[in-house]
């Protein structure tokens, strides 16, 4: 076996042409760390997602010599291996057998190794161990028993191609009880299997690892490209030397420019760069090219093209066949050059090309890719014209068989057989259309038909679609609070609020596939008018879905030009975005993690953009000039609302005097703007921006349009002199203003002395311990009058607050002293004017709680019927409302009927009091809004044990306390219940009984339409009892309450 396995070739065929040196050595392969939340995501069993390779949260990238690495002290391994179509997996399997034949394996040497390609019948169907033997000899037998012996000690099991058994032998065959552990339990099995069937495999207790081949990378299609089409390795490394630019502080690392150009006279240089930038500008092709049978393909049709790319996947393989069959021909006195397309094949060609079609397709339908001899009898014209190329002979059990090129090939001939089957098309479209064996043929006879039948509409005619974004929902304090400062309050940048809709489950990308493929705007349509608001999330943590590049260029097809865009994370801005963002969406979020310079101008092409109006931009650390991101968002030609975010960027060395121009360019280009309404900066980091932070502020000063601004930095050197003070004084549209600069970044002889700006809405501060904005609070806060809100983050006198602005709306303000406290109660007692208030204690030793303090708070509350929205915390969030001062609380609230919302701090364990303060809560119908923050009723100094404390006390007696109150409370709508203190591991049988209680009363409560339980990190006590009850509970008429676990 051994022997065998060593003269055999690592790449099987020759056709498609082999493309370059060291194939398998440029394929990238990622080990997969937490399969479980894959097998969980419903986009992972869709079906039809065979391209796209299978994305978990959690990867590593590893290499070939790593597949068999041990993972724990069992050397028994269960290794299983997906990928789309043309990755790689065989060819992998063929290079593990190569390295074993030549005692290269790393970390386990075997004494045997089989390769059991499971599209063979035998193999499939094998009842023992000596079945699996392809190469059947005398001593097989004796070596099976042997092995059997041993369970199967010292053998590893190649079993190639999962995806090609029926789901019957899935479920029951030898291979799989193997692969289950069932049998030969000591042996090790590498299992392969295209991605849309592997996730049965992924759910065995018994899996030790998830490879997945995710083919070549963006980087890697470039160099096969040079290679393959330059056959002058010297010209190659030259032209790909001419195109690499190295970072001067990172000399061994190097990648290739955004636009490749030569200076080279060879034609194959020229075709080779003209491939790799049409590439870039046809990602839908590009996005293909990870695949290296696709790659190979791509390049030979686009040499043999003369430098052109086929729009969709079906023509390629179409160009493909008829490239082959122009190969196939040379040998007849048939000039390749007449065959113009498969469709007006000479009667020669043509015949042989019908049969073929037709045992591709009889064959798919019965789930068989491999043929005797005999099975190919009957196509006489095919096998007289040696199957056109398009099938391969190989050897088994010493019998000849035969398989076509790829199964990409065979499943492309079967729906060439279905296209032309005249008015069955659709019928046999219908019946295939739940088969997971068809997705790849069906995409090929929406390619082939371009669906034009008006039967085919019944599959994108779907029920109204809700695929916008849903976000946790703001609490009436937040809503009051942020709609002064942001026509969108609900988008908060850098919070991850999204909620996951099962409305997406309801869209195949199938689907979104086949409409490409068919490249019908009518079936687009039909699906985009189902689509609610035309609006549209693809925020990873709402759809838990990671699009590859084709499904990014499908979904970018289909969605309507009017819809507004929510993007995901991405660590490097996929050309999906580029490609969907051709759709010049309205709105644009998005999150970038670690960007360039480079790539945002790739982003924010006004080409590209050039219709978007509101843009929120979080940007996460990177290397990039903020100055020229300014600049580059500020070009965006319709833009109203520009909220940017950037978390510690690295800045880059730049010129001087440059970098001074393009801030006074910012300046001058914020000045002018006439379409701007409202500008959000938040900057944190350590790198120097003062300058670029001085060029927004002067050119906000003197622009006629913003009435909206937030400016937050985090960043030194200080501000200079008089830049506050010019834009209070010249300024006069701006509305709305929160400035979180803390006092550290201000000139210490702040003086502001006249404000004009006419707002209505101030923000001073973060409310951030180690931050301190009182220099700003004091110095500018005397000259403001008439606030309708006022955030603050520093105490300030109350009746001075209330005599400037007797109209407040929204107010929040620390209080630091018990006389503080009263005096804002007091006001507050005949106030009919305040909708929201939090009050900030500011409390380390508890003096504030005086009970003085307590009697006025319960004489506000029982006076005051015109407040609506109370949080009453610490300061900094860290102690609880001592449960004595409950007391005042729970008389205030028995007598109010105005309160709304309530947010509070409680105390574990409960006592007498707290149970009161609950039960009267319990009983408060106008109350609909409720925050409870569980805290401990004493102080610890290590944080272990303060979980070890709380822990039990949150299960036995914060949650049931929760669950009492819903079942009394009958108009709550919305619930926010936080504990952080709590180990997530522990687990008792009596907590689950409790947990479970919990979600029982929350799915029938008649009124409860949200509920937020944060308990830290987040335990799986809580996350798995809450998917088992949701799994197994009967379905309601009535809509569920949201349930989030954080």
């Amino acid at each position: 076996m051994r022997q065998h396995y060593k003269h055999q070739p690592i790449v099987a065929t020759d056709w498609p042409p082999r493309i370059g040196k060291d194939f398998y050595g440029r394929l990238a392969l990622v080990e997969k760390q937490d399969s479980s939340t894959q097998a969980e995501s419903a986009w992972h069993m869709l079906r039809g997602q065979v391209d796209k390779t299978v994305e978990l949260n959690e990867n590593k990238k590893t290499s070939v010599e790593d597949v068999l690495k041990p993972t724990d002290s069992s050397l028994s391994l269960r290794v299983v291996i997906d990928g789309p179509p043309g990755i790689g997996k065989t060819t992998l399997c063929r290079k593990l057998l190569n390295m074993w034949s030549n005692k290269l394996l790393v970390h386990q040497q075997y004494d045997l190794v089989l390769y059991c390609p499971l599209r063979n019948s035998k193999i499939a169907t094998a009842t023992s161990l000596a079945d699996l033997f392809v190469r059947q000899r005398y001593e097989v037998p004796m070596v099976a028993e042997w092995f059997e012996k041993r369970n199967g000690e010292g053998l590893l099991i190649i079993f190639d191609g999962w995806d090609e058994l029926s789901e019957q032998l899935r479920q029951s065959s030898f291979a799989a009880s193997i692969i289950c552990k069932e049998k030969l339990d000591q042996c090790s099995v590498i299992v392969t299997s295209r991605s849309y069937a592997s996730s049965s495999l992924l759910k065995m207790d018994t899996l030790s690892k998830h490879v997945q081949v995710i083919g070549f990378s963006k980087e890697e299609i470039s160099t096969v490209i040079i290679q393959t089409l330059q056959k002058d390795t010297k010209l190659a490394q030259e032209l790909i030397d001419e195109n690499t630019e190295r970072e001067e502080w990172r000399l061994e690392y190097a990648k290739y420019k955004s636009h490749f150009t030569t200076t080279q006279s060879s034609k194959d240089s020229q075709l080779a760069v003209k491939l790799i930038n049409d590439l870039e500008v046809r990602n839908d092709v590009q996005s293909l090219c990870y695949v290296p049978l696709v790659c190979s393909m791509v390049i030979l049709v686009y040499y043999k093209e003369g430098g052109h790319l086929p729009t969709t996947l079906t023509q390629l393989y179409e160009n493909f066949i008829l490239q082959t069959i122009r190969r196939h021909v040379k040998r007849h006195d048939i000039n390749p050059h007449t065959l113009g397309s498969l469709s007006s094949l000479p009667s020669q060609l043509a015949k042989p090309l019908q049969e073929m079609c037709q045992l591709a397709y009889t064959n798919l339908a019965n789930t068989r890719m491999t043929f005797s001899s005999h099975q190919l009898q009957s196509l006489s014209e095919a096998v007289k014209e040696d199957y056109l190329g398009l099938m391969t002979r190989f050897t088994e059990y010493d019998e000849e068989k035969y398989q076509f090129l790829h199964l990409s090939i065979q499943e492309f001939l079967a729906a060439w057989w279905i296209a032309k089957q005249e008015k069955k098309t659709e019928v046999v479209f219908k019946d295939h259309f739940d088969d997971d064996h068809f997705r790849m043929c069906l995409r090929f006879v929406a390619g082939l038909t371009s669906l034009e039948h008006e039967s085919y509409q019944q599959y994108f005619n779907k029920q109204q679609l809700d695929l916008q974004c849903k976000r946790e929902p703001l609490f009436g304090f937040e809503t009051c609070h942020l709609s002064y400062f942001y026509q969108n309050p609900e988008i908060r940048l850098g919070e991850y609020d999204h909620i996951r809709s099962d409305d997406f489950d309801n869209v195949s990308i199938l689907l979104l596939q086949l409409l490409y493929e068919s490249q019908n705007t009518t079936l687009c349509q039909v699906l985009t008018q189902s689509i609610n608001n035309h609006s549209l999330c693809l925020d990873r943590d709402r759809v838990s879905l990671s699009l590859s590049l084709f499904d990014w260029l499908c979904l970018s097809y289909c969605i309507n030009t009017n819809t507004t865009l929510h993007l995901g994370t991405s660590k490097e801005l996929s050309p999906g975005y580029t490609i969907l963002l051709q759709t010049q969406c309205k709105g644009l979020e998005v999150r970038l993690d670690k960007p360039t310079d480079e790539l945002i101008h790739k982003l924010l092409q006004s080409s590209l953009l050039y219709n978007i109006q509101e843009c929120y931009c979080d940007i996460s650390y990177g290397k990039y000039v903020p100055c020229l991101v300014f600049l580059q968002f500020l070009n965006l030609p319709q833009l109203k609302i520009l909220h940017l975010r950037m978390d510690d960027p690295t800045i880059p060395t730049v010129d001087n005097t440059c970098y001074t121009d393009k801030c006074t360019e910012l300046e001058k280009c914020i000045e002018t703007n006439s379409t701007l309404q409202e500008m959000k900066i938040e900057y944190r980091g350590w790198d120097e921006t003062t300058i670029t932070i001085i060029s927004v502020i002067r050119g906000i000063t003197r622009n006629k349009t913003i009435t909206s601004l937030t400016i937050h930095v985090l960043a030194p050197p200080p501000l200079p002199d008089g830049v506050i003070e010019q834009l209070l004084k010249d300024n006069n549209t701006l509305r709305a203003l929160s400035l979180d600069i803390t006092d550290e970044l201000l000139p210490s002889s702040l003086n502001i002395v006249e404000v004009n700006t006419p707002l209505t809405a101030l923000e001073i501060g973060r409310g951030l311990w180690w931050r301190s904005s009182e220099l700003m609070t004091s110095s500018l806060l005397p000259h403001i009058k008439g606030l309708d809100c006022l955030i603050l983050h520093d105490p300030y006198l109350p009746h001075l607050l209330f005599l400037s602005h007797p109209s407040l709306h929204t107010l929040t303000l620390p209080l630091d002293t018990p006389e503080s406290a009263i005096e804002l109660f007091t006001i507050l007692q005949t106030n009919t004017t305040l909708r929201a208030l939090r009050v900030k204690i500011v409390d380390m030793e508890k003096r504030v709680y005086t009970s003085s303090m307590g009697t006025s708070l319960q004489d506000m509350l029982t006076q005051n019927q015109t407040l609506k929205y109370l949080k009453i915390n610490d300061a900094f969030d860290i102690k609880y409302i001592p449960s004595s001062f409950l007391s005042f609380l729970t008389t205030g609230l028995r007598h109010n009927t105005s309160l709304q919302q309530l947010s509070v701090s409680i105390p574990l364990p409960l006592n007498e009091e707290i149970r009161t303060f609950i039960n009267v809560i319990s009983q408060k119908n106008n109350l609909t809004e409720l925050k409870v923050n569980f805290k401990p009723d004493q102080s610890y100094s290590k944080w272990e044990k303060k979980k070890q404390i709380m822990t039990p006390l949150f299960y036995e007696q914060g949650l049931p306390a929760v669950t009492k109150m819903l079942q009394s409370h009958i108009t709550i709508r919305l619930l926010r219940i936080e504990c952080e203190y709590i180990n997530k591991e522990s687990s008792q049988p009596n907590w689950k009984e409790l947990v479970q209680h919990l979600y029982e009363t929350i799915f029938i409560h008649p009124s409860l339409e949200y509920i937020e339980i944060n308990a830290g990190h987040t335990p799986p006590l809580l996350k798995d009892t809450l998917k088992d009850y949701k799994r197994t509970m009967i379905k309601s008429h009535k809509p569920l309450p949201i349930v989030i676990i954080h």
